[in-house]
């Protein structure tokens, strides 16, 4: 077996799809089929089979994300410094943001993108609001549909 502590999760044992190799130059080599497929397995692993996240699974699955720390945190709309303390397992993730980073990873894993798309919109709103009237109107087809130009 091999520990494979490179991925960043000090838990993780790989018994086979690893081949070892020894360099005179560099020492131990140690290669590893379809890496991007085995981090996707640990991923879908720790989603929908752990029950807490710890602080390394936290940033394993950020990092997987290909997000920062700053990124997370905006889609989360926490502060970059409590991303930092959930890694460092300083602090523990609240419930509603360990969900929507698990239904992040899961909407990467299986392709797509409209939960971000939404969170980020949603962020976006925040920032930008103007008003709370909402016009909707009635079109030629039968379907309303909000009318952004009226609703100032």
């Amino acid at each position: 077996m091999y520990h494979y502590e490179e991925c960043g999760l000090s838990n993780v044992w790989l018994v086979d799809g690893f081949e070892i190799e020894t360099d005179e130059e560099y020492g131990e080599l140690v290669s590893i089929a379809s890496v991007n497929e085995l981090h996707k397995t640990i991923g879908l692993y720790l989603i929908n089979e752990k029950p807490e996240l710890n602080g390394e699974e936290i940033r394993f699955l950020r990092k997987e994300l290909n997000l920062s720390q700053k990124n997370l945190a905006g889609i989360l709309s926490v502060n970059e410094s409590t991303v930092r303390n959930w890694e460092s397992d300083r602090v523990e993730i609240g419930k509603p943001a360990e969900l929507v980073l698990r239904a992040l990873y899961k909407e990467q894993a299986h392709g797509g993108g409209a939960l971000i798309e939404m969170i980020e919109k949603l962020n976006h709103q925040e920032r930008t609001h103007e008003t709370d009237n909402m016009s909707f109107s009635y079109s030629r087809n039968r379907s309303w549909k909000h009318r952004e130009y009226d609703a100032r």
